[in-house]
């Protein structure tokens, strides 16, 4: 604290600026009188991390307006050395972006969401004095009160409500003091400038929206007055004016009502409606959970009976922990009665279900039928103008997975986030809407070619960054189709439907990525639906069969086993590939349903086998990731087994290496209990995933078939059967078989045999075989195997 007491009085803090000295000066003396202590090095916390959504809900609108600029910084700021740090009126941190390579020392200084820049916390610093002086500055260096930030030069500039002046946040750009730019000071200010413009653009838009919402109450019989948030006068209807008469009281632009939390000037006070006109008649507005404003319906003067209160009478009807302060008439309060109050009820009713009957419940966001309609005014405007019109189907990739591992409520919170990060990435959409479950949609004006690429791209970044859930850190990356008027559609149904096809194209080429309509998309996704459409049809009417392709001991030529391959003659399409059928079944959500009619056939089969005296070798069954995720997949399948009277050495479950890796705790315990019950687990396809001795070691796997790619690989690329020998050898050292895909050549098989490959299958040996054929192959139960030994 001396060192710091020295430092101030002989000037060694600040630049040569004069003036900036001097408010240097006084902020370091407030430090000193404030007893902070110069060896700080991190911001301390002021909001913990659970309270996190308390504190981004608690401004919104300033986080919404930030969200482009915040954006922008991101790529601007890259390789500068400097972020872009937004905080509220208090100086905590809401959001941060910048140089990707401060995130280590952001972390350690405290420039994080929920810590506090304030002067009283962390000393003399841009942020912090920048909202004490209420005025833009730079701190430089040896300038910052604390010894530990001097390494970095800040610039900072608060942001004000455009409406009625207040410090609402603060915006800072700060960098290590080498790679600090002369420019950063101008560049805050401009932006902040551009951040509040936004502010004041969406008072607009809320004004519109609550008068929108507002209609039916203001084409009332009765008087009406509308006042926006902050409790200032919209609108009133036709019968306000001589309701208000009779009360001697005339609108004005100065009209106000008090607002739950927010303080009175005392002569802001004397403009307020009187507090009779207001107890028990104060509705407010939502739209979602955003408050729009308020209803006033007014009384009429024969209903009138004089009650006693003043002003904060009218603020407890809105909020009953509100405080104001105010002055007023004794008021008046209409008569009421239980069927006053269900009355008041019944229009509670009637406005949500008229809100629900355009917006989405959950979001708040605009529903499927407020979105054709808006739509549809948006390209009966661009008609007559030169914006373009964009739809933007958006769709979360792996939604379904989150929702059946961490629960429909968990599903929920994380569909709120998105739509906030949609609101705040998309500021400038047209309408943003939830169309049900996990896909959204947006209408954009004004955006044509590369500047609509360009935000498409950054939406599919922001929402491919972690969601922070009830502190858990989720992934759900999205996919984004796009069809543009008129290019793609004169009508509002073409551009959802080509614009839906776009989407189903991006999720075929990987997900989390975009794809913009081209012509031949909608044949395909013609395809797609007759191709789901009959999947269904063959589930409900049993068209699926099972052929078995026969797996051969390579060194003895013997039969020990065989794949159960699902195949699909359909009346319209004909013989379906698997290679088809097989990845529209994942995506439409159907492969569960028809792997459990080929386990059931597999497991018929093989009862009906054992039942004739044959003693079929063990049968492999493929098994799909959301089967292996159900709580209870062990213990029907056990349960299954012992209804058919087949042993559980009788069949194989094969799963592929991604299965594996989604849960390997998870995988490895189930196939603990698998082992434990005596059925065997191959991995399909290994060497085409990550193929990884750390993941196997710790799983008891009895078998891993050599992808088929490899093994026609083998005559003439070097590189496929080094990988080869890798796996068979990393896996013998393991104490696992080897089983090779696709055997067609006698070459193949005296590789493999040389290699210590122990199986294979492939047309070398047979194609897959109906029932009939597959049974030749059998022999009797008394030449296969001992008979078992019943205790």
């Amino acid at each position: 604290m001396k060192t710091a007491w020295h430092n101030l009085l002989v000037g060694t803090h600040h630049g040569a600026n004069g003036v900036l000295r001097d408010v240097i000066g006084e902020s370091w003396r407030r430090c000193l009188l404030g007893r902070v202590d110069p060896a700080c090095g991190e911001a301390p916390a002021r909001v913990e991390h659970d309270d996190l959504d308390t504190l981004r809900s608690a401004n919104e609108r300033l986080i919404a307006a930030s969200a482009p600029f915040l954006m922008q910084s991101r790529d601007q700021l890259a390789q500068t050395g400097t972020v872009m740090v937004l905080t509220d009126s208090m100086g905590v941190v809401l959001d941060v972006e910048g140089d990707p390579r401060l995130r280590t020392a952001i972390g350690e200084f405290g420039m994080t969401p929920g810590k506090s820049w304030s002067e009283s916390g962390i000393g003399t610093n841009a942020i912090g004095t920048a909202l004490a002086l209420a005025q833009p500055i730079q701190v430089h260096g040896a300038e910052h009160f604390c010894e530990p930030i001097q390494r970095w030069t800040c610039s900072a500039s608060v942001i004000r409500d455009p409406v009625d002046g207040s410090v609402v946040g603060a915006l800072d750009i700060s960098g290590m003091s080498r790679d600090y730019s002369s420019h950063s000071l101008p560049l805050v200010v401009t932006t902040a400038n551009s951040i509040e413009n936004r502010l004041a653009q969406m008072a607009l838009e809320e004004r519109f929206q609550l008068l929108e919402a507002s209609v039916a109450a203001l084409g009332a019989a009765s008087g009406v007055v509308l006042f926006d948030a902050r409790g200032r006068l919209v609108k009133a209807n036709a019968r306000a004016a001589p309701v208000l008469a009779a009360e001697g009281v005339v609108l004005s632009a100065e009209t106000r009502i008090p607002v739950a939390g927010r303080a009175v000037p005392e002569p802001e006070a004397e403009c307020f409606l009187p507090a009779r006109l207001l107890a028990e008649r104060l509705e407010p507005v939502f739209r979602g959970r955003r408050l729009l404003g308020y209803v006033v319906s007014l009384p009429e003067p024969a209903m009138r009976a004089p009650v006693g209160g003043e002003v904060d009478a009218a603020v407890r009807a809105s909020s009953p922990s509100a405080r104001t302060v105010a002055r007023g008439a004794p008021a008046i309060r209409p008569e009421s009665g239980s069927s006053g109050r269900m009355g008041d009820a019944v229009e509670d009713l009637q406005r949500r279900l008229a809100f629900l009957a355009t917006h989405d419940g959950l979001t708040g966001l605009a529903n499927r039928r407020l979105l054709a309609q808006r739509l549809a005014d948006a390209l009966a405007q661009d008609l007559d103008s030169e914006e373009g019109v964009a739809v933007l189907l958006i769709d979360l990739d792996n939604f379904k997975d989150i929702n059946d591992t961490l629960g429909h409520d968990f599903g929920d919170l994380l569909l709120e986030q998105v739509a906030d990060r949609l609101r705040r990435c998309l500021a400038d959409a047209h309408t943003l809407a939830r169309l049900g479950g996990d896909e959204f949609a947006a209408v954009v004006k004004g955006q044509g070619g590369e500047a609509l690429g360009g935000l498409v791209a950054r939406t599919l970044d922001y929402l491919g960054a972690s969601f922070c859930i009830e502190g858990q850190d989720v992934f759900a990356a999205a996919s984004i189709g796009i069809a543009v008027f008129p290019a793609d559609g004169d009508t509002a149904s073409v551009l959802m439907k080509n614009a839906d096809a776009a989407l189903h194209e991006a999720k075929a080429l990987g997900r989390n990525r975009c794809r913009f309509f081209a012509a031949g998309m909608q044949e395909q996704a013609r395809a797609r639906m007759s191709l789901g459409a009959g999947l269904r049809a063959a589930i409900e009417g049993d068209r699926f069969r099972v052929v078995f392709q026969p797996q051969y001991r390579l060194e003895a030529g013997r039969l020990v086993g065989a794949e159960a391959l699902v195949r699909w003659h359909d009346p319209e399409l004909g013989d379906v590939s698997p290679s088809r059928f097989i990845p529209a079944a994942e995506e439409a959500g159907l492969i569960v349903s028809i792997n459990d009619i080929v386990m059931a056939k597999v497991l018929a089969q093989i009862a009906l086998w054992r039942m004739r005296g044959l003693e079929p070798p063990r049968i492999s069954i493929n098994v799909a990731a959301q089967q292996l995720r159900e709580p209870g997949f062990v213990d029907q399948l056990c349960r299954r087994l012992e209804q058919q009277g087949v042993p559980a050495g009788a069949i194989c479950l094969e799963l592929t290496e991604g299965t594996l890796l989604e849960d390997i705790d998870g995988t490895a315990r189930m196939f603990e209990r698998l082992a434990r019950q005596g059925i065997a687990v191959s991995i399909d396809d290994f060497g085409t995933g990550y193929s990884s001795l750390s993941y196997l070691s710790r799983l008891p796997v009895h078998e891993l078939k050599v992808d088929q790619s490899f093994v026609q690989g083998i005559a003439g690329e070097a590189g496929k059967r080094s990988i080869i020998v890798a796996i068979v050898e990393m896996a013998h050292a393991l104490g696992i078989e080897v089983l090779a895909e696709g055997i067609e050549t006698e070459s193949q098989l005296a590789f493999l045999k040389e290699r210590h490959c122990e199986m294979g299958q492939g047309y070398l040996f047979h194609r897959p075989l109906v029932v009939e054929e597959f049974e030749k192959l059998i022999p009797p139960a008394r030449a296969w195997s001992r008979p078992e030994i019943v205790l």
